[in-house]
């Protein structure tokens, strides 16, 4: 399940506790802006996604569900195109 690997590395790598899958973790402070790039690298590698520009904003990423259905579109966007093109 996506959340809890994200959930595990988010706190393995900060040291802390995260009490809701909609706890707000950047704007609220709990991560630190520096970690979000790490964050970033972290899911396109584990999950052979890459993210465009226009999705890396923090405000998209500041909640574990919002990192979930951030990383379900990008592999939904994946299955549908790998789908499609095999289609006969």
């Amino acid at each position: 399940m996506v959340d809890r690997n994200i959930l595990k590395f988010i706190e393995d790598n900060n040291l802390i506790s995260i009490n809701s899958m909609d706890e707000a973790l950047f704007s609220k402070g709990k991560l630190q802006s520096g970690f979000f790039i790490y964050l970033i690298i972290e899911i396109e590698d584990s999950y052979n996604i890459i993210f465009s520009d226009e999705e890396l904003k923090m405000e998209n990423f500041d909640t574990v569900r919002m990192i979930e259905s951030m990383i379900n579109k990008k592999t939904h966007k994946i299955r549908k195109i790998y789908d499609d093109s095999y289609q006969f």
